[in-house]
This record gives structure tokens, sequence and C-alpha cells, in this order.
């Protein structure tokens, strides 16, 4: 299936498409602490806890049995669908059952789940201990942690390397902290995660240099992007492209002049995490860009090579879905050699998978297409 391109004609559908309200700040945090490719210590303590090291090498001592999970951090309750354990959630950030319309058809219970308001600017820890949780996936906020854990309940910080395999090592780390079951469903994510990746790169590395296309980013905003502190850059280099915000320092919002975008005259345009937060939809940022006159001997623009990356139940630059992200930007930016890629069938099989919700080929077209449900 085509992805649906933003050409000026088609404008008048775009301004009037209705989209949620999405939030910001829900990558992890890049920890400057060097790991291995697996959170692999989960250590049996004789309290009735155990503990395991999170993706920074830091340790986190939880109970043997966990019952109940509050998921304040953006990304988690994808998580802990993914790894059976929704039916356990008792709270979560209230703009993520808010912000995210497929979430709320596609998951079985977040309309029943309590909202804790403010999670990003302030969490309210009185608030949280209303609902017990034993554990808490959090922000890495260590005053909030610190917070969480006076309060009897055991905060856990969402860290990250800045490398692509901390998608499925985040997995693998919640799965550690969960249970055994989860654990097993974390090895067939991380088999997928693997199989996908080598279909891609399979035939993106034998693309000589001079046939990738150069690729910008914008994270939000057009003039915001992921720099060399996330691991963005190398999903579009795994993906074939050439990265031209490769080297911007930061993460996630990191600033760029219109000067340099021009300059750097990127071929392809990919757009996410815009419309969170207040802040205006995709739609918008791309219409304001094709719009003005400074953009349009960008050879993204000139081209209609501008995309908007598809979303489902989160952004897929920021979770479990990143992998779906990786094969979608491949058949972008290489149609002729990945016409065998069908994105239909591989979110469909997706969603089947791991968030056991079989996805009708209408509800995968909006998804790809970047629609509400």
């Amino acid at each position: 299936m085509k992805n649906k391109r933003f050409r000026t004609s088609a404008w008048v559908l775009a301004v009037v498409m209705t989209l949620s309200t999405f939030t910001v700040g829900c990558g992890e945090q890049k920890s400057s602490t060097k790991t291995t490719s697996q959170s692999t210590s989960n250590v049996q303590n004789n309290n009735g806890t155990r503990s395991v090291t999170n993706l920074d090498g830091s340790t986190v001592v939880v109970p043997n049995k966990v019952n109940k999970i509050a998921v304040t951090f953006g990304p988690a309750y994808e998580k802990v669908v993914l790894l059976g354990d929704e039916d356990k959630i008792v709270a979560d950030g209230d703009y993520h059952i808010n912000g995210w319309p497929w979430s709320n058809k596609i998951y079985k219970r977040l309309n029943q789940v309590h909202g804790i308001p403010n999670v990003h600017s302030k969490l309210n820890v009185e608030e949280l201990m209303k609902y017990k949780p034993d554990v808490v996936f959090h922000f890495s906020k260590p005053d909030e942690i610190q917070k969480i854990n006076d309060a009897k309940m055991v905060g856990i910080p969402s860290v990250s390397t800045g490398k692509l395999e901390d998608t499925k090592n985040m997995v693998t780390f919640y799965a550690k902290v969960l249970g055994k079951k989860e654990e097993k469903i974390a090895e067939e994510y991380s088999k997928y995660f693997d199989e996908k990746l080598k279909m891609v790169t399979d035939i993106t590395s034998q693309i000589s240099d001079n046939e990738k296309p150069t690729v910008y980013f914008a994270s939000q905003k057009l003039l915001w992007t992921s720099g060399k502190g996330s691991d963005i850059p190398e999903v579009i280099n795994l993906a074939g492209g050439k990265c031209v915000n490769k080297d911007v320092k930061g993460a996630n919002q990191a600033q760029v002049g219109i000067e340099q975008l021009i300059q750097w005259n990127p071929q392809y345009i990919f757009v996410d995490h815009a419309g969170s937060s207040g802040n205006e939809p995709a739609e918008s940022v791309i219409k304001k860009m094709i719009n003005d006159d400074r953009y349009k001997k960008i050879s993204a623009v000139a081209n209609n090579k501008v995309y908007i990356v598809p979303t489902g139940v989160f952004f897929w630059d920021s979770g479990v879905q990143k992998i779906l992200m990786v094969m979608w930007m491949a058949k972008q930016l290489h149609p002729d050699k990945f016409k065998d890629l069908d994105m239909t069938k591989e979110v469909k099989q997706f969603y089947s998978k791991f968030f056991k919700y079989n996805l009708t080929d209408e509800e995968t077209k909006k998804i790809l297409d970047h629609l509400n449900p």
C-alpha cells in the first residue's frame, strides 16, 4: 500500500483531518553509561525481592511478584500490553489515555485505567499512591523516582543508550521486572525484531552510497530534529538513507536553523511526534513548509517526498513499533528494492502478534495514512 504523500492539492483533506492531541518528552533519557546489547542481570534476593539491571547499568530492586503496575512514562503502556500484563495496570498518565485514539480502540482496558495528571511536568506521588502499584515505570527523573521509592513503591526510570537495539532491550528489561512468563514473550519480540531488521539490512547493505538519498527527520516541529544522541540517524542509515541531521548535538527536539535545512537540501523529509502537547499537527507543519517560498527549492518539497511517519497506538519513533518504522522508511526510500514488502501485511501481523488485535485492511490503511480510527 502506498503511503499518503502530502501534495498541495491534497491540503483541503489534510486540514480538516481530525487529529488527537499528543504529548512530548516520550523518548527515553539517554544514558552516558555504555551497556551490553542485553539487560541480562536478574538476581533473586533472600527478602522476597529481585535485583534487575537497567540499560544504563543501574540496578532496581523489585518484588518477586508484581501484581499492580503504573505506567506514567509514555511508551510504557504498549510494552506492558505486549508482555501480556495490561490487566495489571492500575494507573497511567492522563495524557496517554486521552491522546492516542488507536490506543483507546485497541487496548482492552485503557479506558478504565486511572489517569494521573501532569506526569510530564510534576508527578503527583500522593495521587499515584491511591492505586497502590508495586512498580512505576516512569521518566528518568531522579528526584521523582526517589519520591516514588520513599512512598514504598518501586520507581523504575526509563533510560536509553541512544541505540536502536534499546528498543528490544527495553522490552527485555521490562520483562525481567515483571516475571518469567513475560521474559518468554520478550524473547519472541527480540527474535521478531532481529528477523525484520535483517530482512531490511540484507537489502540496504548492498545499496551503494551514491544510491542512498539524503534524509531529514523532523521531530514535532519542522526545525526540531532528532540528533546524534538519538537512534534516528542509525534508523535512517539502516533503512538505506543518509541522515543529514546525524551530527546535530542532542537527542530529541534538537533545534536547527532554516538556512541549515535549506543548505542540507534533503531529498526526503519525515515528520514524526507532531501534534503532541498542543503543538501543531504534522499536516499543518507540512502545509506551512510547502506554502513557504523559502522551502520550495528543497528537493523533498519540490518532488513531493515529504512524509508523515505513521502512529497507531503510539509514536513509531519512540516505542516497540520502531521496527515497523525501519521497514516503512526503507520502502519509502527504495520502493523498487522493497516492492515485495507489504506494509499492510506487516502492520496487521505486528498488531495481531503483539497487541492481540486483528486489524482490518481499512484500519491498517488509516494507521499507515496517519488517520484516526
